[in-house]
């Protein structure tokens, strides 16, 4: 049953991504919103992650160090790298959130 479980919410989660990079069709301002958004509803679930990404010289950075960027992607008009940045924002903190729902009554196995 657990094989079950696991394997629902990795259908839910792609789902879920699917309905992100859908509906992030606004304006790059809306879109870094929608990220700092994200970045709250992930630090109140304590599933903050880590990411990897050019615009950052290639580092693992927390999200919230990746919305600076994307900020200033957009200061300097650069509204689709503004926006690729806060859609993989958004697409990480959901992503935790579904990891941190999934595995809070994960227990140790010892075979």
């Amino acid at each position: 049953m657990k094989k079950l479980t696991g394997l629902t919410s990795l259908i839910g989660g792609a789902a879920m991504m699917l309905g992100i990079s859908v509906t992030q069709a606004g304006t790059a301002s809306e879109t870094i919103a929608q990220a700092e958004a994200d970045i709250a509803a992930a630090n109140e679930a304590r599933a903050v992650w880590r990411l990897v990404d050019p615009a950052t010289g290639g580092k693992a950075v927390p999200l919230g160090k990746l919305l600076k960027a994307a900020k200033a992607q957009l200061e300097a008009n650069e509204e689709s790298e503004a926006i690729r940045i806060a859609e993989k924002i958004s697409w990480a903190a959901h992503a935790g959130i579904t990891q941190s729902e999934t595995q809070k009554d994960a227990l140790p196995v010892y075979y």
